[in-house]
């Protein structure tokens, strides 16, 4: 996702939905919010249904069906999801291919979309791995995804998050408490994200372009960010059976996917944000990654 100057804060609600399994989550859509560090949200809009192949989260992933279904095969396993009544964890790294599909009364497919920080992970299982680790480290089959049943007291929680990543005066420390609150309500009922110490450089890289895919980023550029030479960047990415191109191609074709969903920037403007200065050669790679033209998916 980009940086906060590409990115306009999601309008607020005049007034708050009830708790529960059954609250409203029909919120406006509008550009993802970034807070560095911490989390970034999204909450995609689609009039049409839509198959997105081989889908990757490249950050752990909170996700609420508002209305419409979602569709999930991730190959070992497949989930359907057609109702708020449970939130789906998906671990980062996994992929998956997608099929949304509109739906209630207004035939939308909507969702909330919120990924977790890599830190903020770190530092969640560092401060409760006594109490509640043992329920969330990885585990010799870990599943890509949990299903937590939206109960009262989660979705006030949830949506507590929800709404103060959208309100500027929040600070980040109040927000990173929110998170934390939710991420151990979360523990308690057995639920979590994997320990995310081991992301590899890999994982480093894809954090830091993914905060800024507008940028010119070249191997030598991302190699000094991350303190390395580029000749040892990629020497550690083909170890792990990365290219730089490839992935930095990836992380913006996803940004790309996130802004068609979210908002009604025009396809220039989305291939400027996703660091393409020509509209067709943006549209080429959206379809050669995607296998559809970016127009597609409005």
């Amino acid at each position: 996702m980009s940086r906060p100057s590409t990115i306009t804060a999601l309008p607020q609600q005049s007034a708050q939905a009830p708790a529960g399994a059954g609250a409203h989550w029909l919120l406006p859509s509008a550009a993802p919010v970034l807070r560095q560090g911490l989390c970034a949200l999204a909450q995609p809009c689609l009039a049409q249904a839509q198959h997105t192949p081989r889908f990757l989260f490249h950050d752990a992933t909170v996700l609420l069906v508002a209305a419409g279904r979602l569709d999930v095969d991730a190959g070992v396993s497949q989930l359907s999801v057609d109702a708020p009544t449970s939130l789906l964890l998906i671990e980062p790294g996994t992929c998956a291919d997608l099929q949304k599909t509109p739906g209630g009364a207004e035939q939308r497919f909507r969702s909330v979309f919120l990924t977790l920080s890599s830190t903020l992970l770190e530092a969640f299982h560092q401060a409760h791995q006594q109490t509640h680790g043992a329920r969330t480290q990885n585990s010799s089959q870990p599943v890509p995804y949990q299903q937590p049943l939206l109960d009262d007291e989660l979705a006030s929680t949830f949506r507590r998050v929800v709404d103060s990543v959208n309100i500027q005066r929040v600070s980040d420390a109040r927000l990173q408490h929110r998170l934390m609150d939710f991420l151990l309500l979360l523990a308690e009922r057995g639920h979590g994200f994997q320990d995310a110490r081991q992301r590899g450089t890999a994982g480093r890289l894809r954090t830091l372009m993914g905060e800024a895919p507008e940028q010119r980023w070249t191997a030598h550029a991302a190699g000094q960010a991350l303190a390395m030479s580029e000749a040892t960047l990629r020497r550690r990415l083909a170890g792990e059976g990365v290219r730089f191109e490839h992935l930095l191609a990836d992380i913006r074709m996803h940004h790309a996917m996130m802004l068609l969903q979210t908002t009604a920037w025009s396809i220039p403007r989305i291939a400027q944000a996703c660091g393409y200065q020509s509209r067709a050669r943006f549209a080429e790679r959206f379809r050669t990654r995607f296998g559809y033209l970016p127009s597609a998916v409005r």
